[in-house]
């Protein structure tokens, strides 16, 4: 269960645990007044519905509790931020959706399941789990078709009768690579507010090397100087790097041209 009145994740489940230890918790509070012993904590493995595998660490075993809750405010404190929609809720870190959930009755469920030394416990009822992957998949194939579509226009298209396959609760996909590296800005580089207004008031200078292959005249280095102002530039080869400065001294008429 996706809560976000819960105080830590929880478990009743000591089979779940892929890293174990004993842990004196003190007791936790229950709806009707009751308390229950916290007696272990560590960590617990999540496959999702896209075969990826999420650890869910510092986990708490108490067995008295009836259900699994999965504490909302601590994945916000990583970063993960929690979006409840009208059926569906979803974990995502910037542009990555890192789990989903589904809303059945009154409550949201994780859909995935626990990893146990190889073999899964399914924590989405059985009933109706395999037409959400089919149904996932679709939805994933229609984004794709319709150019990257956004989940908000493909919400569209489905109350159209335009897509086919989906059900309400698979109108959001997953993490799509394409649609990452195809947002993503080149950073520029800040302008500078002050240009140079004369020749050889600016000079750039640059070394570079060792090369693998040096040239033909033995050279592994080269420096160069390039003027801001009308971007004129002078290269000189270098067998060694210590000859950077005589190359330099070389230039000294800059001064008096």
């Amino acid at each position: 269960m996706i809560d976000s009145g819960a105080s830590f994740d929880f478990t009743p489940h000591r089979e779940w645990f892929c890293e174990y230890e004993k842990y004196d918790g003190g007791d936790v509070f229950l709806g009707d007044d009751g308390k229950a012993r916290t007696v272990s904590r560590r960590k617990v493995k999540l496959k999702l519905q896209d075969g990826r595998v999420r650890i869910v660490p510092s986990v708490l075993h108490i067995p008295a509790l009836a259900k699994n809750l999965l504490f909302v405010r601590k994945l916000d404190d990583v970063g993960v931020k929690t979006v409840f929609e009208k059926d569906t809720c979803k974990m995502v870190r910037e542009a990555l959706v890192l789990m989903r959930g589904v809303r059945i009755g009154t409550l949201y469920k994780l859909q995935g399941s626990t990893v146990v030394d190889g073999c899964n416990n399914s924590m989405v009822p059985e009933s109706g789990a395999e037409n959400l992957v089919v149904s996932g998949e679709k939805t994933m194939l229609w984004h794709q078709r319709l150019g990257h579509i956004g989940e908000k226009g493909l919400r569209i298209r489905h109350g159209k009768v335009m897509v086919e396959g989906m059900s309400n609760i698979s109108l959001v996909f997953d993490f799509c690579e394409n649609c990452v590296y195809g947002k993503q800005n080149r950073v520029s580089f800040p302008s500078s507010g002050k240009r140079v207004k004369h020749i050889l008031e600016l000079v750039h200078c640059d070394v570079f090397g060792p090369v693998k292959v040096p040239s033909l005249g033995k050279s592994m280095y080269y420096v160069s100087f390039i003027d801001d102002f009308s971007r004129n530039t002078w290269i000189y080869f270098l067998k060694k790097k210590f000859e950077v400065f005589d190359r330099f001294k070389e230039r000294l008429w800059w001064k008096t041209t």
